[in-house]
């Protein structure tokens, strides 16, 4: 399918025209590619990759990516522009996403204006998927691709089709991740440990009170003496206690009258 059959070229986007036309009347692209500058008829090969790379997504998982190429934008940011577009193109279904790219790097240098499907929780019953990628997930996909490709710094046709590509990629890797199920081993072993603590953690808890409760009747504990019944204690030096003195009776009569010789 040749993309300049199906799209009329342009001059390049010059927005001080009077009476430009709303970028919300622009037609759809048929193969999801407008090129307002005419920027791929020196690149037709890239034009081809990109193309395909945006069928198969449409294709493979109901998703469709629109590229468009400006050589300016004037009336609007480039954020305002794919808002526009996103909107007249994409719509409420939530099912895709506009880039605009300005090949002027006076005003945005060389980055790309990207609008995605917004919101979590679509329930759109399509033949092959039916949920879509969640908003944080897509937003944390473009922060990987954005980032490889400022590292790169590549010329911006191949900058271009490089954004178009690894977006495929992650779309694609995304899907092609098996859902859980109760009888994976990884499953399995995740349920045993986190069971493993919902039944360990309690009782180590029940142990612990136990232990202060032990010691906290032991410290309330009280012992007592017995009563001892102690008998008189010896006078001093050897008991000392209060009888100090002990009295001898007097010499027998007996041996007072024996007379000498």
């Amino acid at each position: 399918m040749c993309w300049f059959g199906l799209v009329t070229p342009c001059c390049a986007e010059s927005e001080s025209v009077n009476k430009p036309v709303a970028a919300t009347d622009w037609a759809v692209p048929s193969n999801q590619i407008l090129d307002r500058a005419q920027f791929f008829s020196q690149h037709p090969k890239i034009l081809s990759d990109i193309a395909n790379s945006l069928s198969a997504m449409r294709q493979n998982h109901n998703y469709s990516v629109y590229l468009v190429v400006c050589h300016n934008v004037l009336s609007s940011s480039l954020r305002e522009r794919a808002d526009q577009l996103y909107e007249s193109w994409v719509g409420d279904s939530g099912r895709g996403m506009v880039i605009v790219y300005q090949l002027d790097p006076v005003a945005y240098g060389n980055n790309p204006s990207i609008v995605y499907h917004k919101g979590d929780g679509l329930d759109l019953k399509g033949n092959d998927q039916a949920n879509p990628i969640p908003e944080r997930d897509v937003a944390l996909m473009l922060n990987d691709v954005i980032h490889e490709l400022r590292e790169r710094n590549d010329p911006k046709a191949v900058m271009l089709k490089s954004l178009v590509l690894n977006i495929e990629n992650k779309i694609t890797r995304y899907h092609d991740i098996p859902e859980a199920s109760w009888t994976d081993s990884e499953s399995v072993t995740m349920i045993a440990i986190f069971s493993g603590f919902v039944i360990v953690i309690p009782l180590i808890g029940l142990l612990i009170r136990q232990l202060l409760m032990t010691s906290s009747n032991r410290a309330n504990q009280r012992y007592y003496f017995p009563e001892v019944k102690v008998g008189y204690r010896l006078g001093a030096p050897y008991g000392g206690g209060w009888v100090s003195q002990q009295s001898f009776s007097q010499a027998s009569q007996q041996h007072s009258d024996v007379s000498p010789g």
